[in-house]
């Protein structure tokens, strides 16, 4: 599992993202960006200074995004390979219109969005029914989501999660490592010099308590710093219990010690618990006001963000959805699901062939299979195209095929033009859809023997196209001239 932390820090001289930005301390600079998926949705234009001046969270979205595609950029290719990107429910126009500039800037030709309730569902639970109810329970770094869904994996729209009901809150883990450092710097007495200078390292120490805390085979974890603020080095530490005595009564316990304390009763006089049920409950009714949806229909609760595997968090889901809990994958269930989700038995677009219409004297596109088609195709109901020869004495026919996206075409980008400054996917059709011709270094499968005769040869080579389980455009073509099967169930493209 491959983690990167969505965190840009902009010095003078570099931009730091993810842990680069974590193990050099930098989590809390004034120069560090972070929660920049929420501002994009959002639609912020609230900038904030750094060092290398303002930075929108769409700017610094895309310093980051682009940073770390060029890290894997060796690894994979723009130009052919599909790019899943997941999306909150609520933000999904927004973020396709923005990534959808910046993958053309980097010259990602194949592109899908994937709404995030319906990745978290196909991380965990794979495919779901048509009238399956889920609770995702988004609880991550600074913020907590929770989406009551009706998941319509059959949806011709890359939106398939039915919004059912919707709550959230800013909190997450942000916030107790944040009450973790201060509980410890007031029980060690630490001045203001103090705090500033130890603040990034009692910051990683606050993070990493809470982590060991929340495995459940550990019961409590040591947080220990060495100051060397002063003449002297100090050496201070402080055990934190998971919970005790007093919080599990429902009331926070003194512990005067400075070397014990309890993170249940840290979390009690914040009302940590009391926030994240009430989100939970408001995200439910509103399901049930809206939608009608009870509580008894819903499949299973889905857990994402390593927030929700804080112990009293665990407790209260379980108490909620007693034996429909998941928390299994909470870090990855949704790049899971995002990569899931391209295998899942459902083509994601519009396939089609470029073909001339002679009585309308235009080039359009000819459709081969809607997105939304189930794969593989029935072999007995394969859909029948024509090939057909453009002169007299053609001993090869081209048919290239097209993934049209329901997206509009945007400007040219640099990056659909070759060196020499042809279009790449160039097509005859006028359209406004987005396209990508999928067998462009290979467009010929059809040899005529004897060579085409256009006013003999109308209806000459029947083509039967199909779709096999994976995910490959199959054709197979019958000569009627000279009865021979030139391919049988010949592999062109993947789709």
């Amino acid at each position: 599992m491959h983690v990167v932390p969505s965190l840009i820090h902009y010095s003078a001289t570099e931009i730091l993202i993810g842990d680069q930005v974590l193990s050099r301390g930098l989590a809390e600079h004034k120069d560090t960006i972070y929660w920049m998926k929420r501002g994009i949705a959002q639609r912020s234009t609230k900038s904030k200074k750094t060092a290398q001046g303002h930075k929108s969270p769409a700017e610094a979205g895309t310093d980051f995004l682009e940073r770390l595609l060029n890290r894997v950029s060796n690894q994979v290719s723009f130009a052919d390979d599909e790019f899943t990107f997941t999306a909150p429910t609520e933000a999904f126009d927004t973020f396709r219109d923005w990534l959808q500039r910046l993958c053309e800037s980097l010259g990602i030709r194949r592109l899908r969005m994937l709404d995030e309730p319906t990745a978290c569902v196909l991380g965990y639970h794979g495919a779901a029914g048509k009238d399956d109810h889920f609770v995702v329970f988004d609880f991550g770094c600074g913020t907590l989501d929770v989406s009551a869904v009706r998941i319509d994996l059959a949806s011709p729209a890359d939106h398939k999660a039915v919004q059912l009901g919707q709550a959230g809150r800013d909190l997450g883990g942000w916030h107790i490592d944040r009450w973790l450092a201060d509980d410890f710097a007031a029980r060690h007495q630490l001045n203001d010099y103090e705090r500033r200078e130890l603040g990034p390292t009692l910051a990683r120490k606050a993070e990493a308590a809470k982590i060991a805390i929340s495995d459940p085979g550990q019961d409590a974890a040591e947080l220990t710093v060495i100051s060397q603020v002063g003449r002297k080095s100090r050496v201070l530490q402080t055990n934190y219990h998971r919970v005790c005595i007093d919080c599990l009564q429902g009331r926070p316990g003194a512990h005067a010690d400075p070397r014990d304390a309890c993170l249940g009763c840290l979390l009690l006089r914040h009302d940590f618990l009391k926030s994240a049920h009430e989100t939970l409950e408001r995200a439910l009714e509103n399901a049930a006001v809206h939608a009608g949806m009870r509580r008894s229909s819903v499949v299973k609760l889905l857990v994402t963000g390593g927030t929700s595997l804080v112990p009293c968090v665990r407790q209260m889901l379980e108490a909620s959805f007693n034996g429909r809990v998941d928390y299994q994958s909470p870090f990855d269930a949704v790049a899971r699901g995002a990569c899931r989700g391209i295998v899942v038995p459902i083509l994601q677009h519009d396939y089609a062939l470029e073909s001339y219409n002679r009585a309308k004297k235009v080039y359009e596109f000819e459709p081969l299979f809607e997105m939304g088609t189930e794969f593989p195709t029935p072999p007995e109901a394969p859909v029948r195209k024509w090939g057909t020869g453009s002169r007299d004495g053609q001993t090869e026919i081209e048919m290239k095929i097209f993934e049209v996206s329901q997206v509009t075409r945007r400007d040219l980008e640099k990056s659909l033009v070759d060196v020499e400054g042809r279009l790449q996917d160039e097509t005859k059709v006028t359209t406004e859809r987005s396209y990508v011709c999928l067998n462009r270094d290979n467009p010929t499968f059809i040899l005529a023997e004897p060579p085409v005769n256009l006013k003999r040869d109308s209806e000459r080579f029947l083509c039967l196209f199909s779709v096999d389980g994976h995910r490959r455009l199959l054709v197979t073509v019958l000569d009627n001239l000279t009865g021979k099967t030139l391919l049988k169930d010949h592999p062109v493209v993947r789709l």
